[in-house]
């Protein structure tokens, strides 16, 4: 999940998880899935930790 309100489009997410995040105008936006570590990869280097992964089967926050 994306904080549309956090998200500067800085583009890591994009660049590292790119079938999962998509830049557009000023936010990123979940597009597709990728493997945890690639989400968890992705949401670490967002500067303003607008990226929340929650586990889908236990809905744990598992970052931040």
């Amino acid at each position: 999940m994306v904080d549309q309100s956090a998200c500067v489009a800085q583009g890591d997410c994009e660049e590292l998880a790119p079938d999962v995040f998509l830049v557009q105008g000023n936010v990123s936006t979940v597009v597709g899935q990728a493997p945890l570590d690639q989400l968890l990869i992705a949401a670490r280097a967002c500067p303003t930790e607008a990226i929340t992964v929650v586990d889908e089967e236990s809905g744990e926050q598992l970052y931040p």
